[in-house]
Parts: C-alpha cells; sequence; structure tokens
C-alpha cells in the first residue's frame, strides 16, 4: 500500500503517529510506514532528518527515499527490542532543518524566476546541500560583482512584498508552486507560504563552472543568520589573533611583517648556501687540474641552483649536485671539450632528461648515486 504523505497536507506539522508497514534490515534499518511527516531525498531537496520510536526501541533517520509509492526511512535502531510490522510509532522530524529546506527551496524558485524574467537565464541544475543551496544558469559575459548586486536587490524587493506562495494540485501527479505574477512551476518540493519568511536571500559565490555555465551558490533565511553568526565569530577570532580591534590596519600590520621576515629568510638562505658552497669546494676532489664537486643534498633545487651558480664563479671546478628526488645540476667553469663530452655521455647513458644553458646544465635522473660513481670514475681514470 502506498504512504500516506501527511507533509504535503501540512508541512508544519513535525510530529506523527503511524504504523509500520513494512521492515527491511541492510545494514541499517529501513521502515516503510502507512503515513509519514518525512518528506523523501528528490527534486534538489535533501530528505528530512528526525527519529521514529517504538515500544523499547528507537531509529535515528538519516535518509528517506521514495520507492514505487512506498516511503522507506532509514537509520540505526537503539534500544533491546526490534520494530515489528503493525506496530505504531511516534515519528519526530528535526522542524528547524525542515524549514531551512523549505526556505532554500523558496528562495531557489524566486531566484530563478528572477533570472529567467528578468535576464532570459534559466535555471539547468539545483541542489541543496548541507551550507548553501547551489543552482547553474547558461554562461554569459556579464560583470559578476554588479550583477550579483543587481539581483539580490531585486529577489530581496520581492521577499520584503510579503507575497503569499501558492501550492496546488493541477491533476492527480501535478503539483505547482506559484509566485503569483512571477513564476508557476510544477514542483515536489517543500516551501514556505509567504515570502516574507525568507527574510533576505545571499549569494555568497558566483564562478564560472565551464565554458557553458555559471554556478550560483545562494543562502537564504536562517542560513543568512547562521553564516552571520560564523563569520561574527572567525571576525572576532582575527581580532583576537591580530591583537588589533581594526582588523584592516591589523592586516596590513602583519603583512608588512611577513615581507620583512621573507626578506630576511631569503638573505639568510643566501648566506647559508654560500657556506655550503664554499664547504663544498674545500672538500672537492682534485682530478687533473679540475676540482669534482658530486653530492647529493637533501635541498629544494632553488637552494641547490643558488650553490651551482656560486661555485660556477669560480675556475677549474667541475660539479653534480644532485637532491634526493633525483632533479640537479651539472655544471663546469673552463673544462676542457673533451670532458664535457665525457660527462655528457654519461648522463644520456643514464638516461638524463633537461635542458642546457653553455655549461650549466639542469634536469633529472632517476639514480644520481650511480651516475656520481660513473663520473668519478671515468675523470679520475682518463
Amino acid at each position: 500500500m502506498k504512504t500516506r504523505k501527511i507533509y504535503y497536507e501540512d508541512p508544519e506539522i513535525f510530529r506523527w503517529k503511524s504504523r509500520i508497514g513494512k521492515i527491511k534490515q541492510e545494514g541499517d534499518f529501513l521502515l516503510s510506514l502507512d503515513e509519514t511527516i518525512f518528506y523523501p531525498e528528490g527534486g534538489g531537496q535533501p530528505s528530512d532528518k528526525g527519529e521514529i520510536i517504538g515500544d523499547g526501541w528507537k531509529i535515528l533517520v538519516d535518509y528517506v527515499f521514495e520507492e514505487d509509492g512506498i516511503i522507506w526511512h532509514k537509520g540505526k535502531k537503539s534500544g533491546e527490542r526490534f520494530p515489528k510490522v503493525g506496530e505504531v510509532v511516534d515519528i519526530f522530524i528535526d522542524k528547524d532543518l525542515r524549514r531551512e529546506y523549505m526556505e532554500q527551496h523558496t528562495a531557489q524558485h524566486l531566484l530563478s524566476a528572477i533570472l529567467e524574467k528578468e535576464y532570459s537565464l534559466e535555471t539547468t541544475g539545483f541542489q541543496i546541500f548541507e551550507d548553501h543551496t547551489k543552482i547553474e544558469i547558461p554562461y554569459k559575459g556579464l560583470n559578476p560583482e554588479s550583477f550579483i548586486k543587481e539581483v539580490e536587490e531585486k529577489v530581496n524587493d520581492f521577499i520584503g512584498k510579503n507575497i503569499p506562495v501558492s501550492i496546488y494540485w493541477k491533476d492527480e501527479k501535478t503539483r505547482i508552486v506559484e509566485i503569483p505574477g512571477l513564476d508557476v512551476n510544477p514542483c515536489g518540493g517543500l516551501h514556505v507560504k509567504n515570502l516574507g519568511e525568507l527574510r533576505v536571500l545571499k549569494i555568497v559565490d558566483f564562478y564560472r563552472k565551464n565554458n557553458i555555465y555559471w554556478r550560483v551558490e545562494f543562502v537564504a533565511g536562517r542560513r543568512v543568520i547562521k553564516r552571520l553568526e560564523e563569520r561574527e565569530k572567525e571576525y572576532k577570532k582575527i581580532k583576537e589573533l591580530l591583537g588589533n580591534p581594526d582588523i584592516v590596519e591589523g592586516v596590513e600590520i602583519l603583512l608588512v611583517k611577513i615581507e620583512n621576515l621573507e626578506r630576511q629568510v631569503k638573505k639568510f638562505k643566501e648566506e647559508l648556501n654560500s657556506y655550503r658552497a664554499d664547504l663544498l669546494l674545500k672538500d672537492a676532489i682534485e682530478v687533473g687540474g679540475y676540482k669534482l664537486i658530486l653530492k647529493i643534498l637533501d635541498l629544494e633545487m632553488e637552494d641547490l641552483k643558488h650553490i651551482a651558480q656560486r661555485l660556477l664563479a669560480k675556475e677549474g671546478i667541475l660539479g653534480v649536485l644532485f637532491n634526493s628526488q633525483g632533479q640537479g645540476f651539472v655544471f663546469g667553469s673552463k673544462v676542457e671539450n673533451d670532458i664535457w663530452d665525457k660527462v655528457r655521455n654519461i648522463l644520456l647513458s643514464n638516461g638524463w632528461r633537461g635542458s642546457k644553458e653553455g655549461n650549466f646544465l639542469q634536469g633529472k635522473i632517476e639514480n644520481p648515486s650511480k651516475l656520481i660513481e660513473e663520473i668519478l670514475l671515468r675523470i679520475s681514470h682518463d
């Protein structure tokens, strides 16, 4: 038998008595009821959440769906006893969540109607999420900032008119939601009775999803209040962290401090890398009039490059510096062509991939340790 949908008769009913029709247990419990106030997921609107309470047991309902006219309530059971078919139960829905969803859905109808009527932008996608609602509209060249401001003003003007929302059945299968003078649409979702209940709508994000659609994200009603409360907490925390009642001034001071610190860090790294280069030069291997510097260092490429460039300023240097990821530099100063040819052939035979600028090579190799051993062996024995 199909479930009687009390939520359509009155969406402001949050508590009801019903009788269990069917029971399934697939991990969580699945119950169908002969009557329900739980709205099932559908048409972009999430399902209600709440509780079903029986004799010695309770199910926390976290998802509701409809299948062949039967509405199933899914959730985890607690309590020693188990539900029974035919048992009379008390059902409760989360009324704040229900009202929140109703506000977002009606706000979507209003926003979409204004976008279509005023800008010829038809809504092609809609979904209510946990903290915002999104719609998608065809891409059209426009200025997002001025467009958002203009649309918000039009929507909020309508909200301020307190227009009643009319909901009726055109026939047994077609339910109509009408905002008089603006919009008439078939819809199976739940809505507020008056636009004034929305209080305000705020577009929180507006961006190109791709070359075909804009994505518009918004909040309305109690979600705007929630977001303002969250932002107020963040604002107070930022002021506390900055130690400054004026956030703009505090951030400007912080940015100056960061900039000064970055300069100091850069200077320190340059001095440190120069010191590292001097140490490598002291430990260099003397071979045939050249100083060989062959090392694997646990450093970033930027640091390796600075060290290599400092060493390159010396004469008679042949250097191979890599990090543990196999990225690095091969360089030489006043090195004869036959030596460079040997090094180049060794690099190629070891799978070298990279670029060359004179006697300064940058690239990547799979096994830098093997490369260094081979260069040392070949150069020192020739």
